[in-house]
């Protein structure tokens, strides 16, 4: 993983692992590495891993158990939300940037040919 200057570190970790957990590397209710393995793995502070892991705790997408460790969501519910809140500020960042070079009917037209061409594949 390559790390920015723009924005914090254990922001970009917490997108990481939430990439990889939306990706389905760690379907719901599996154990993510720990903390001291994804900072040998990263190369990074363990400090600063444990602050990316408490933001998706924070957001519901990680569950802490006791004694066991970190494990994505077992509610589906939760999951499915977060999963849709990614999917729709990852879509309004395509739609901002191209409205940059498109008029907002051209970009309907690309959007549904797109799918179009999509679905048939």
């Amino acid at each position: 993983m390559e790390f920015n200057d723009s924005e914090p570190l254990y922001i970009q970790v917490a997108d990481f692992l939430e990439r990889e957990i939306l990706d389905g590397k760690y379907p719901m209710n599996t154990k993510i590495p720990g903390v001291r393995e994804l900072a040998a793995t990263l190369v990074i502070n363990g400090r600063t891993v444990q602050n990316a892991v408490n933001r998706l705790v924070e957001s519901g997408l990680v569950e802490t158990r006791r004694g066991l460790g970190n494990f994505v969501t077992s509610n589906e519910k939760t999951f499915e939300m977060i999963r849709t809140k990614k999917i729709r500020a990852m879509a309004e960042t395509f739609i901002k940037n191209s409205l940059t070079f498109v008029s907002e009917d051209e970009l309907r037209r690309i959007i549904e040919e797109t799918i179009a061409s999509v679905q048939k594949e």
